[in-house]
Parts: C-alpha cells; sequence; structure tokens
C-alpha cells in the first residue's frame, strides 16, 4: 500500500531523471514515479559522453543495457580524448584514463542522445513513466506533514514525500524554490551535427584520425561534428555585421555552409569533413548557465538533480556523469536513513521489532537530503571552479590564442581524473564521517 512507502516524484524524464528513477527504485519501501512535459520521450541536443563514473553508475545501478557497444562508442585507442592543433593537425595533448579503469565497458563512451535516453527508459516500469505532464507549481504542505504537491498543467495533482527536480537547466522547481537564482547568456554557442556515418565512411577509411577527434564516432552508425565558440566571434571587427547565429534558440537549425565558413582555414581534414555535413543536420545550442552553485535541497523535501542542480552552462562533457553520480549519492543518502531506522529499537513505536515496511518521516528526509548536499557540493563546487577559469582564458573577439599560448595551454593542461573518474561513494563516506563527528 502507497501509504506504507515513500512516494518519490521525478520531475523530468530526461538523462538525469530516469537515471534517478532507476537507482531509486533499488531501495526497499519506495514508489518512483516520474513525470515528463512532453508527449514522447524525445531527447533534445546531439551527442554525449560519459566517463568512467558515469558509465559505473549505470552499472551499479543495473542499466547494463546502456553500456552496450551498440549504443555507445568507445575509442580504440582507449584515450578519452586528444587534443590536436586546429591549424597542423599535430597531437597536442591527450587525456587518459587512470590504472583503475581497466574494464574497456568503463572506458569514456560517446552516444546519441536519444540512444541512451530509450536505454535507460527500458529499465523503468511504463506505468511509473507519465508523458504530456507539464508542472506548473509545487508546493510544500508544512502544516500537515503531507509533503509535497505537484500541480500540472492538465489540471491534474500528484502528492509525493519527495520531489526529485531533474527538469533541467531552467527548472521549473529550482525557480520556485530559488527564483532570484538566475541564468544568463554565457556567450557560447554550440554548433551539433549528427548524421549517418555513412557520409564520410571514405574519410575515415583514408585517415583514422577522425576517431582521435572530439568529432566522434557515436552508437548505431551516427557520427557528431561539435563546434564550439563565441556568439560574437564573428562581428563587425572580422567584416560582419552580426552574428550568423544571432536570435537563435535552443535546438534551432543551423546554416551549414555559415558553419564550414567559421573553420574554413582549418587543416585539411577537418575541412574535407565539414563539406561532407549533410543540409539539415547542424542544430545550434547557445549557450545559458550560472556561476552559482543553487541550494540542493530545501524543505527536506526537494532535491535538485542534474542540470537543475549545476547550471553551469555546458562544459568538459561532464554533464551525464554528474547526474548520474547526483543519483547514486542519492540512493546512497536515502538507503543510509533507511537502515537507521530499521537498527532503531523502536521502530514503528514496538521494542526490538523490526518492520520491513518503512515510510521515511520528514525529519528523516530531511536528514537524507542533507547527506546527499554534503556528498555532492565539494565536487560540484570544483566543477564551477574549473568553468569559470576556463571561461576566462577562452580565446573570443580580440583576445585571441597565439601560437606560443597553444603550446603553453598544452603543456600545462591538468589531468582530468578528478572530474571523469569521480568516486561517488568515497565522497559520501566523508560526508557520513563529518555528519557523525559534528
Amino acid at each position: 500500500m502507497l501509504g506504507d512507502v515513500t512516494r518519490i516524484a521525478i520531475v523530468g524524464g530526461g538523462i538525469g531523471g530516469l537515471s534517478a528513477a532507476i537507482s531509486l527504485r533499488r531501495l526497499p519501501n519506495v514508489d518512483v514515479q516520474i513525470f515528463e512535459q512532453t508527449g514522447a520521450l524525445r531527447e533534445v541536443g546531439a551527442s554525449i559522453a560519459l566517463g568512467p563514473n558515469g558509465l559505473r553508475g549505470l552499472e551499479e545501478m543495473g542499466a547494463i543495457n546502456a553500456l552496450d557497444g551498440e549504443i555507445a562508442f568507445r575509442s580504440e585507442h582507449g584515450y578519452p580524448m586528444v587534443y590536436r592543433h586546429w591549424k597542423t593537425n599535430e597531437i597536442l595533448v591527450k587525456d587518459e584514463h587512470s590504472p583503475s579503469v581497466y574494464h574497456r565497458r568503463h572506458h569514456t563512451a560517446r552516444y546519441f542522445r536519444p540512444h541512451l535516453q530509450q536505454a535507460l527508459a527500458e529499465n523503468v516500469p511504463p506505468d511509473n513513466l507519465h508523458l504530456g505532464k507539464h508542472l506548473v507549481n509545487v508546493t510544500i504542505r508544512h502544516e500537515t506533514d503531507d509533503g509535497a504537491v505537484l500541480d500540472f498543467e492538465d489540471g491534474s495533482q500528484y502528492s509525493a514525500d519527495l520531489v526529485i527536480a531533474a527538469d533541467g537547466i531552467s527548472s521549473t522547481v529550482r525557480s520556485t524554490f530559488l527564483p532570484e537564482h538566475k541564468l544568463s547568456p554565457t556567450g557560447l554557442i554550440a554548433l551539433r551535427a549528427v548524421f549517418d556515418v555513412s557520409h564520410i565512411q571514405d574519410l575515415i577509411k583514408e585517415n583514422q584520425n577522425y576517431r582521435n577527434l572530439f568529432w566522434s564516432m557515436m552508437g548505431k552508425g551516427k557520427f557528431t561534428v561539435v563546434g564550439l565558440g563565441y556568439d560574437g566571434y564573428l562581428d563587425k571587427s572580422e567584416g560582419q555585421n552580426e552574428s550568423p547565429w544571432k536570435g537563435k534558440i535552443w535546438d534551432d537549425e543551423g546554416n551549414v555552409e555559415k558553419f564550414r565558413e567559421v573553420y574554413k582555414d582549418w587543416h585539411p581534414s577537418i575541412t574535407a569533413l565539414l563539406d561532407r555535413v549533410p543540409p539539415g543536420s547542424m542544430r545550434v545550442h547557445p549557450g545559458r548557465g550560472s556561476n552559482e552553485i543553487p541550494v540542493p535541497v530545501h524543505a527536506g523535501r526537494i532535491a535538485l538533480l542534474g542540470d537543475a542542480f549545476h547550471p553551469h552552462g555546458g562544459a568538459l562533457a561532464a554533464g551525464g556523469s554528474l547526474a548520474i553520480d547526483d543519483s547514486i549519492a542519492l540512493f546512497l543518502s536515502l538507503q543510509y536513513v533507511q537502515q537507521l531506522k530499521l537498527k532503531s529499537p523502536n521502530t514503528n513505536g514496538i521494542t526490538g521489532r523490526q518492520t520491513p515496511s518503512l515510510k521515511l518521516s520528514a525529519s528523516e528526509l530531511s536528514r537524507a537530503l542533507d547527506l546527499y548536499a554534503a556528498t555532492r557540493l565539494s565536487h560540484v563546487s570544483r566543477v564551477f571552479d574549473v568553468v569559470e577559469r576556463m571561461k576566462e582564458g577562452v580565446a573570443r573577439p580580440g583576445k585571441r590564442w597565439d601560437e606560443e599560448k597553444i603550446q603553453m595551454w598544452a603543456r600545462n593542461k591538468t589531468e582530468v581524473v578528478w572530474l571523469h573518474e569521480h568516486d561517488v561513494h568515497k565522497a559520501f563516506e566523508d560526508a557520513i564521517e563529518l555528519s557523525t563527528s559534528s
């Protein structure tokens, strides 16, 4: 009976929301429901990379199908990322996995977002996924201890003990509890194309280096090209009246010819590839974000997850793995509090009796969410710090990188194991130790 379980509502059916559902469904005595505003699962975007931490997280929660090589592309050389000189094509530096990443299934993988979303959805019972549910409001019932009420645009409601906000960078839940937390344009534009690999199959055969670039193979015979730059990098200083991307909103179609024009002076292997990008395959994704981390938990009932929690504007190819780590941290925190309750000598008021049907109280949920925040905030703060430093050093109109700066960057580039191989279990153990010693 639902009266005996902890009711968890997840707002958002993207990669973060689905990962949270898969993770939290492992808990006993919980009922997990997902509410997605679109009428069909449709991940907006192009490629997504998952590092070893994200892949291990999916494996841990049982989403083994999402690691399958059919949808997850892993490079043969084994390097997560290879950086090349834009003009000479020489290798400047390579990211590497640590020795602890010895299973190929944990090597950094790249997906077409809809493929990953569909694989995750296969791990959630269809009856637990509610489509066409556009959230308009969330209310906490402090006076009755009945949890939170979700109001949807179609007039329906749902009551939950715990609400997980996985509704993206423009989160409705976050704006309800943190109306002062604003996003602003980052100035960065991502231009992404996804197309069938048949368009460039001969180029790959001639030059295997395409597999070493960020412009990469994905699963199921898909290939992606991603260009990053500042919205104003084609401005009056370069003889242009305005950016060709001016006025574009998320997922608008981009002009492939304009895209090629930007890269016309790059190495021939790159321009040859761009010549094959099919018309209609380019999408424009203007960056939006914040340089401040929103408070991730509210009223002992609300937890932010994924881009709703860390809206840094997109960088480091870490967003998907961050959301998966959030999902694992939430599971660990709730599991810990559940186990404490089971060990209590006065469970359900009967001394010495343990009952498997345990609904977490408001105070117990609040404790679990505090542990979740303590587990994640240090790591997320480090991500935000790195993103801010990247923004300060990025090339932009009037601030180009010369050859000396390029080579200096390559010599001084720091390792990224701390990010892509983050140990969320160790972070949780640290949070427990801190909470019990204070």
